[in-house]
């Protein structure tokens, strides 16, 4: 059996709404593994020319995704961590991930867009948020472990907090660890269960990849989100996607260069029918 694959869904642009609602379960229909959505918030200039100012917020998407689909996997690709206080994140995962039975795959990143940081209200968090990430995965880590507990960290402070319900997965939904700096790999390392960094060839993914297993001291998954422009052969990608295969990635998630929702439905069609997916029941 080949790579696994999962589809981007555009939560940005005119569509966002549309594609919100069309794409999962479309998706799902096909025989994709997965559906992932794009945590930004807020459209600042800085985006500018890539994105614009709409974007639907990745974990409500995820909640209605959860509602119209039975058994695709749903991924946050990825959650920035320093937008929001790791219990409320945390209690928001638990219950996406008990609203899907089970099927949230939980992508972990620090962010890069300053404005957007300053936006939110987060602005001096900026700098420190590697050490805010850090800190907030292991806090949400001893969420989803359940019991009474107390944190005294450098940003999390709290007594006598009890975090029920548990989720559904258990330790907890996989973590999708994103990242390929040093800091990344370190953070992959202590905490991924999945190594999902982006835009990666298949052989930096083979040698980084080995790498972050020796420093794990233990073999990590491996996936990928790559970029996929309009206008490429589906035969082209089958072929690069054998590729991500032999380099030992467990799927591949895609985005398509589009905000249009039937340009991504066909091509998400010609994909499914390249690789020979089998549709769902």
């Amino acid at each position: 059996m080949g790579v696994e694959l999962g589809v981007v869904v555009q939560n940005r642009g005119p569509n966002a709404i549309e594609n919100v609602r069309t794409l999962p379960p479309f998706h799902e229909s096909l025989g994709f593994h997965s559906t992932w959505f794009t945590d930004h918030v807020a459209g600042v200039r800085s985006f500018q020319p890539v994105y614009g100012p709409e974007w639907a917020e990745c974990l409500t998407s995820l909640a209605f995704a959860a509602a119209r689909t039975t058994h695709i996997r749903l991924g946050i690709g990825v959650l920035v961590a320093p937008y929001r206080d790791p219990v409320m994140a945390a209690k928001m995962l638990v219950t996406l991930d008990g609203l899907s039975d089970g099927r949230l795959n939980v992508g972990i990143g620090t962010g890069w867009s300053r404005s957007e940081f300053h936006a939110l209200g987060r602005g001096d968090l900026f700098e420190a948020r590697g050490r805010y990430t850090d800190e907030a995965v292991a806090v949400m880590a001893r969420c989803f472990e359940g019991g009474e507990f107390g944190w005294e960290g450098e940003f999390v402070n709290f007594r006598r907090m009890e975090p029920l319900p548990l989720p559904v997965q258990r330790p907890h939904p996989p973590l999708w660890v994103g990242g390929q700096s040093g800091a990344g790999l370190r953070r992959a390392a202590k905490w991924a269960d999945v190594w999902h960094p982006t835009r990666l060839k298949p052989d930096e993914i083979a040698s980084m990849g080995a790498e972050l297993d020796e420093r794990a001291g233990r073999t990590i998954p491996r996936s990928v989100r790559i970029p996929i422009p309009v206008d490429m052969e589906v035969a082209a990608l089958v072929d690069e996607l054998a590729e991500y295969n032999q380099a030992g990635c467990v799927e591949v998630v895609m985005e398509l260069h589009t905000e249009d929702t039937q340009v991504a439905m066909g091509w998400a069609e010609k994909l499914a029918a390249a690789y020979d997916l089998t549709p769902a029941p």
